[in-house]
């Protein structure tokens, strides 16, 4: 083999696979809630769409967490990782039933209110959605882009498709007939997924793996549910505080940041991989050139995602959700969430869980402590900013937490470049909201200069993108 040859970057040729498939995917998302908006009674949808963040919260607790020990596994026990996932995953069945026995319990005694059908479809639903995660951080570690790109793309069709299906025949029961077509949506592709996993070679119960796995999932708990509180939780305290029709508003703008979410988290997975493959070899060297190209494409999505905002928001759903003070607050907290990612990769890689749990859980009540006292008062648009201050406490949380163990990863610099660029753009809408013609023009702006930059580095990114085999 000659010394030179080189391939693409396996980190940017499994990203973009993944954006890609993402975008499909995330369509999918969009295209529900335009149909959805309009065939569901606006209190529905914030009934439904409250009902997903319970999902959501529940995903993390009915599978604890085990995913985050797949990537470790791998850099740690490469020769035994089949055995390993088939067993956790054996484990993580045993752990579903447990918290659905026990959410059926804490129905009977106090949540009256709340259905046994919600409470069964909810944690088939969060069961559903832990597989396809589960198999998802497996493939991320293989660099099996053909596993992946159907991973997130079929979800997001089936439950738009049943779901569709059984509002059509059961109209008169909307929010019933989605969470069914939502939920047998996910657990199809589950089902499949589940059968895959368990049919290589290795014993069901193997304790020392489960113990393993336990050891490093665990921790991560009082993360993930902190996190998700953090997403969450605006939408059950808009109900609760505002009623389910400023929900329903709060939900559909929602998909704007949400977009961007979405990009990193198909994105963030495989970073992961390649960051924990960079600190187990102590080769740092492509880091920061990953940091920049990551954040100048992420900084293009997000400005065009501002400038078309109000756009989007009228294709989504009908006239009565249109409120585009939304829009800038979305985008911002999507992009601060984006940053903290980038430290929390090095914290898992050096199992700092616990510690990380910890800064995560304090933002999160932080977050829900001033929607507490902002929302009553200023109504329900403050919960997009006061995501936005929690999460960039968080940042800086993540930043002094993993610079105890590496200095220097990643460039403040770009970091500094990348918020004070979105924060400018955010100025700029506010003032030309009303003016179409004037917005698409600044964004053909930031386009032909991000275009120019780009072409000047040339050999810069190159060198990214390409590497020796």
């Amino acid at each position: 083999m000659l010394k030179n040859e080189k391939r693409v970057n396996p980190f940017i040729k499994s990203s973009i696979v993944y954006v890609i498939a993402t975008v499909i995917g995330q369509a999918m998302s969009f295209l529900g809630v335009i149909v959805f908006t309009r065939l569901m009674g606006q209190a529905e949808y914030g009934e439904y769409s409250t009902y997903y963040a319970y999902v959501s919260i529940l995903t993390v607790l009915i599978g604890a967490n085990l995913y985050y020990a797949l990537n470790n596994a791998y850099v740690e026990k490469k020769s035994e990782i089949k055995e390993i996932r088939k067993a956790v995953l054996v484990l993580s069945v045993i752990i579903m039933a447990a918290v659905a026995a026990f959410l059926l319990i804490v129905k009977s005694i106090v949540l009256e209110s709340t259905s046994y059908f919600v409470i069964v479809m909810a944690a088939l639903h969060s069961y559903g959605f832990f597989v396809v995660t589960y198999r998802t951080y497996s493939a991320n570690m293989e660099n099996d882009y053909n596993k992946k790109q159907w991973l997130l793309i079929l979800p997001n069709t089936l439950q738009f498709i049943f779901a569709l299906f059984f509002i059509l025949i059961l109209p008169e029961m909307s929010y019933e007939a989605r969470i069914i077509g939502s939920t047998l949506g996910v657990v199809t592709v589950a089902i499949f997924t589940f059968a895959e996993m368990v049919r290589c070679e290795g014993k069901l119960v193997q304790i020392r793996y489960w113990k393993y796995a336990l050891s490093i999932a665990l921790p991560t708990i009082v993360m993930s549910l902190s996190y998700m509180l953090m997403q969450q939780c605006d939408k059950v305290m808009i109900r609760n505080i505002c009623g389910s029709q400023d929900t329903a508003v709060y939900s559909v703008i929602y998909y704007i940041g949400y977009a961007i979410i979405a990009v990193d988290q198909a994105v963030s997975p495989v970073r992961q991989a390649w960051i924990f493959q960079r600190l187990d070899k102590g080769d740092l060297s492509q880091v920061r050139k990953m940091q920049k190209w990551y954040l100048v494409v992420m900084s293009v999505i997000a400005i065009g995602f501002i400038m078309a905002g109000p756009e989007i928001v009228k294709i989504l759903a009908p006239k009565n959700y249109w409120r585009f003070e939304y829009v800038v607050p979305f985008v911002l907290s999507a992009c601060m969430m984006l940053l903290y990612r980038f430290y929390v990769e090095v914290i898992l890689f050096y199992k700092c869980n616990a510690a990380l749990s910890a800064g995560v859980l304090i933002c999160a009540l932080i977050n829900i402590g001033l929607n507490a006292f902002f929302i009553p008062v200023f109504g329900a648009v403050t919960a997009c900013y006061t995501t936005v201050a929690s999460c960039g406490l968080l940042f800086l949380f993540t930043w002094i937490l993993a610079s105890r163990y590496v200095r220097g990863i990643y460039s403040w610099r770009y970091f500094a470049v990348f918020i004070t660029w979105v924060i400018t753009i955010a100025i700029a809408f506010a003032a030309v909201k009303d003016f179409a013609v004037a917005r698409y023009a600044i964004l053909a702006i930031v386009l032909f200069a991000v275009l120019v930059y780009t072409i000047r580095s040339k050999k810069e990114w190159k060198s990214f993108l390409w590497e020796e085999k």
